[in-house]
């Protein structure tokens, strides 16, 4: 315990170290704009600017009813736009939630999500190995590209690594880290250099991601009383088998600290918007704010997102603004994350030229529609769990449990109340549902695999390990 003490305090302490690339990346954005002119709106179609921020529950944002102060920026941002109150991600972790955004199909089609990836304890001999995304499925930077627009991708690498295939159809994708601030201004710096065309700019940020940042001011905007621990792969895992238990005081320090981490990305979501005004391209972009799962604090029983299919990991923010767009405008039907690339294609006047199991919500915008659409969450980890929800019941099949749990959304939002047993008529209506939706799906994912052909599996690089290891999922 004491040497965990000791690591605690001197990654508190050294922050800074980390932060330098990030500044070095600012200053050179910030020397660059100075000898450029406002590049201004040139082209009919507009910018697309998608931001995905791991891990980043729709629960703990101030726009969505969250009591602490985490996320003005983001609230504000919304608040001239378009917020979607009920958007459902189709995993509870990384890898195949992106591959369904990137793809608008569904995890049983792409096959990301397998049994014995990286990462999952349960195989130790399969951590080397990792499905990618199978080449044949199209993603949203290969539809913009070949809809003539510049692409480019930035991430910290992990799971969005272009390893796992994520980098198809950008010109430009970068994995070497450096966070949410690092990946903003190398993103600037792209803008200032590309030629002028209309572009689209893909970021996912790990910062709010466990073991969650601790350091300061972040750490002491909402902790109280600090704990001794630190959610890396073992203690998640303890806790989430019922081998450690988590006391009240660790539980709060935890949650504050990745309400803190949030506080942080909202400040550097503050900041990209200023710059995007001082470019004069924000009138013609489409920013777009959004998460691949949430996050749980215990909710359920669970600590993190990869044991459970609960709201507080499938709930994640969506989040429009751009020219074109309405301002202040709340959409409570239920949409999906794979609605995600139909809809930006469509307000780019441009149509996917592959199989998408997503639909463009403009018509929910426009108000031309607003019937609830059919979502479907599904993990391979945790024994292997699926849950379906049609905007006023949710079910929840876990594989290894005979009847599957039952909720009233209307009613029971916090999904505090499984009503399997005593509403049988309802279950027996969500079942079908869920069958049908299966069914559905299994037939998509028949028309591209078969008995002879398998989800590409590679060993992982060490530099992709080395990351998912300092995000903790591996040791």
């Amino acid at each position: 315990m004491r040497s965990e003490t000791i690591r605690q305090t001197v990654r508190r302490r050294l922050w800074w170290v980390k932060e330098m690339r990030p500044e070095l990346e600012r200053y050179r954005f910030l020397l660059r704009r100075m000898a450029i002119q406002p590049k201004g709106p040139k082209e009919k179609k507009p910018n697309v600017i998608l931001l995905s921020i791991d891990s980043m529950g729709a629960k703990h944002l101030g726009c969505y009813g969250y009591p602490r102060t985490t996320s003005p920026n983001i609230d504000r941002i919304a608040a001239s736009g378009v917020l979607f109150e009920n958007v459902v991600a189709q995993s509870n972790w990384t890898k195949p939630a992106l591959a369904s955004i990137l793809t608008s199909l569904y995890a049983s089609v792409h096959k990301t999500d397998a049994k014995g990836e990286t990462g999952d304890r349960t195989d130790v001999d399969a951590r080397g190995r990792a499905h990618i995304l199978d080449p044949r499925f199209r993603t949203m930077g290969e539809e913009f590209q070949g809809g003539g627009y510049a692409t480019a991708g930035f991430s910290n690498g992990g799971y969005a690594h272009s390893f796992f295939g994520f980098g198809r159809g950008f010109d430009l994708y970068d994995n070497h880290g450096g966070g949410l601030k690092s990946c903003t201004y190398r993103l600037l710096q792209w803008i200032c250099e590309k030629p002028s065309t209309p572009f689209l700019a893909w970021i996912h940020a790990w910062d709010v991601h466990f073991p969650y940042m601790d350091r300061p001011p972040y750490n002491q905007k909402f902790v109280k009383q600090r704990a001794r621990i630190v959610l890396d792969a073992s203690v998640r895992h303890q806790i989430n088998s019922g081998e450690r238990a988590l006391s009240d005081g660790e539980l709060e320090f935890l949650r504050a600290l990745y309400d803190g981490a949030i506080s942080y990305v909202d400040e550097l979501l503050g900041n990209l918007i200023k710059e995007l005004e001082r470019l004069s391209l924000l009138e013609n972009t489409v920013l777009v704010i959004t998460a691949d799962h949430g996050e749980a604090f215990m909710e359920h029983g669970c600590i993190e997102h990869t044991a459970c299919l609960h709201n507080e990991v499938t709930l994640v923010p969506l989040i429009m603004v751009g020219p074109e767009l309405p301002h202040g405008l709340r959409i409570r039907t239920q949409a999906r994350s794979i609605d995600i690339m139909p809809t930006l294609l469509d307000l780019c006047g441009l149509a996917p030229s592959a199989e998408t199991q997503g639909v463009s919500l403009l018509p929910w915008i426009t108000g031309d529609a607003n019937t609830e659409l059919l979502a479907g969450t599904e993990t391979e980890r945790g024994g292997g769990q699926t849950a379906i929800s049609d905007g006023r019941y949710k079910i929840i099949w876990r594989s290894a449990q005979r009847i599957p749990q039952l909720y009233n959304l209307a009613a029971d939002p916090e999904e505090k109340c499984d009503i399997a047993a005593s509403c049988p008529g309802i279950r027996m209506d969500m079942e079908s549902q869920h069958a049908r939706w299966k069914g559905e799906i299994l037939s998509c994912a028949d028309r591209y695999w078969s008995d002879a052909i398998a989800s590409e599996t590679l060993e992982v690089r060490g530099e992709v390990l080395k990351r998912l290891r300092d995000l903790g999922y591996v040791e």
